[in-house]
């Protein structure tokens, strides 16, 4: 089913597209002028608003009522402040961003400079293997100590 669109909308883009061209055309300057790639998306999009009325059949592009996309007349008006002489000029080398300069440092404490560095801890002793005889009972062995010691808190229930 085809799209309805305005005459009215479709002439007026028609007419910016003329006033877009002839503005490229009357710059004196270089950079005013059309590339080959604007000359040609010009060309294309007079050709399918005098064919369809629109230059695009995708309504998830744009407004259906529109006779342009919305990327379309975005182009179109950078070509037509490109040709008006106010066309964005890219960054140049030294006009971005600037890096700060080191400043004294922070103005804040460090909450590790009043801590002394503990002491080196000894190696560990290595271990010594002993005979036992086969009949005396295994002993168990030694629990590393981890700084944890249990607490007993009176007066609670007993566990069944």
């Amino acid at each position: 089913m085809p799209r309805k669109i305005d005459e009215k909308k479709t002439r007026k883009a028609l007419r910016r597209l003329e006033r877009a061209k002839r503005a490229a055309e009357q710059a004196d300057t270089p950079d005013a002028s059309l590339s080959d790639w604007e000359g040609e998306f010009l060309g294309s999009l007079e050709e399918r608003l005098e064919t369809y009325g629109s230059a695009f059949n995708d309504p998830g592009k744009g407004d259906t009522e529109e006779a342009l996309s919305a990327r379309q007349a975005l182009k179109l008006r950078e070509i037509e402040k490109k040709a008006a002489g106010k066309a964005r000029k890219p960054m140049s080398q030294g006009k971005g961003f600037k890096r700060k300069t080191p400043g004294p440092g922070p103005r804040s404490r460090d909450i590790h400079e009043d801590i002394e560095p503990a002491p080196p801890a000894a190696p560990p002793a290595a271990p010594r293997l002993v005979d036992t005889p086969s009949d005396a009972p295994a002993e168990p062995a030694p629990r590393p100590a981890s700084g944890f010691t249990p607490r007993v808190i009176e007066g609670g229930k007993p566990r069944l």
